[in-house]
């Protein structure tokens, strides 16, 4: 059973400070709950699905905490400090904003690039990539579980569990989380025309480096302890420069093509 419910009054953590925001909507069917929290007095493309750990129940306990961070937040403002804050004592939550704060996923230069690229090319271009993806993030895992035990010469447990849990999380958020509007109708089509088929077998590259823009965030607010979760960045950082010495091969702008007029007037709907 969720914690909360869909329409409750709740408290989320944006940032370093708690909002006033409300439950839209609950999503059980994964390992971990998220909610679509829409924050009070904000446009909605702040909308986003959250997990529990960043959500507190709207009472005066939480409130008294809400008000505690503001006045620390301010204070440090007012002493010109531009650093990342460290919270109050007692305050809930502040482990795993510390976590937050410390975890970092750095994408190579060339990779940043790309994101760019790909935002622009979507969001400004109206183009589209192809799908389903010639080397989909389900190849482009295990073809750097190949590398990797070519290079080491070695089995490696924890690498295997890292790869399994960057697919559970690219299969958990592509629909919710790593897509630009749009690319929505696309999504719609190729879910329906692809039933039952993993979107780690149908997306690629582009997408999977998009998950990376937003994992470090994912990771602070997990229950792993910060020995597990340099072994999560390490390993993350090694596929990400595997992706950037053979970026030709799964990042192209022939992976890309121009919208249709008929789907221009879809996505505008």
């Amino acid at each position: 059973m969720s914690k909360f419910e869909e329409g409750e009054r709740v408290l989320c953590f944006h940032g370093p400070l708690l909002y006033e925001a409300r439950c839209h909507k609950v999503n059980t069917e994964g390992e971990v709950d998220l909610y679509l929290i829409h924050y009070n007095g904000w446009s909605q493309k702040w909308d986003e699905w959250i997990p529990e750990t960043r959500i507190l129940k709207f009472n005066d306990v939480n409130l008294k905490k809400q008000s505690e961070l503001i006045k620390h937040h301010k204070k440090t403002q007012n002493r010109g400090k531009n650093k990342k804050l460290k919270f109050i004592e007692n305050v809930e939550s502040e482990d795993a904003f510390t976590a937050k704060v410390c975890v970092q996923i750095e994408l190579p230069s060339q990779l940043k690039l790309a994101v760019l690229d790909d935002w622009d090319l979507i969001t400004q271009q109206k183009h589209l990539l192809k799908l389903p993806a010639a080397l989909p993030v389900s190849v482009v895992l295990d073809e750097f579980r190949v590398y990797s035990l070519s290079v080491n010469k070695t089995s490696d447990t924890n690498r295997d569990h890292v790869l399994e849990g960057l697919l559970g999380y690219f299969s958990r958020l592509l629909g919710m989380q790593l897509l630009y509007k749009f690319e929505r109708p696309q999504y719609a089509d190729t879910m329906e025309e692809h039933r039952g088929v993993s979107v780690c077998d149908i997306y690629g590259t582009e997408h999977l480096l998009r998950l990376f823009t937003r994992i470090g965030e994912l990771l602070a607010f997990t229950e792993l302890d910060n020995n597990a979760i340099a072994v999560l960045q390490k390993y993350i950082h090694q596929l990400l420069s595997f992706i950037e010495l053979h970026r030709g091969k799964y990042l192209s702008s022939e992976n890309y093509f121009v919208a249709t007029p008929d789907y221009l007037r879809r996505a505008a709907l």
